[in-house]
């Protein structure tokens, strides 16, 4: 299968939106305490943010004219505390592959285009966050290299 991995252009809103919304519904199966149940994830003024592609990009992977997955990436300035070194280190926000397209090397496109950009920019790491449900998301982010680096806990304060 022949695809094409490039930035994204406003045109294809709807579609970003459409694939991510995918991962949304599942999170929002699984956690619904945290995730709504959203038509729109991605607020346009948000989208057009990543229009800048010095500090952030969105990367789309086309096959036969349609955006079959997304990835979203910026870079980020690590917090101004002393006990932290100072560092830039790109954040992946989104990586998503509609489920129809799923499993068929697109991610690992979409990610190694995301790993590539951040390296270009002078990055430290590609960092991200997968929640403790979602089993296939960290098998495929152990598999492409990552390894987790915190864990962030809770414990529910309402019945």
């Amino acid at each position: 299968m022949v695809f094409l991995i490039r930035t994204a252009s406003a045109e294809d809103y709807d579609a970003v939106n459409e694939i991510i919304r995918y991962g949304q519904e599942e999170h929002a199966a699984m956690l619904p305490h945290i995730f709504a149940a959203l038509d729109r994830v991605i607020a346009m003024g948000w989208y057009r943010s990543f229009s800048d592609q010095k500090n952030k990009v969105i990367f789309v992977a086309e096959f036969d004219a349609i955006v079959v997955g997304v990835a979203m990436v910026e870079l980020k300035l690590s917090p101004n505390y002393e006990a932290l070194v100072p560092r830039t280190y790109a954040y992946l926000n989104e990586l998503a592959v509609a489920p129809t397209h799923q499993r068929q090397g697109i991610g690992k496109q979409l990610y190694t285009a995301s790993l590539k950009w951040a390296k270009e920019r002078g990055a430290a790491s590609l960092e991200l966050n997968v929640w403790e449900f979602n089993d296939r998301a960290k098998a495929f982010y152990y598999s492409v290299g990552m390894s987790t680096l915190n864990r962030t806990m809770t414990i529910p304060l309402s019945t």
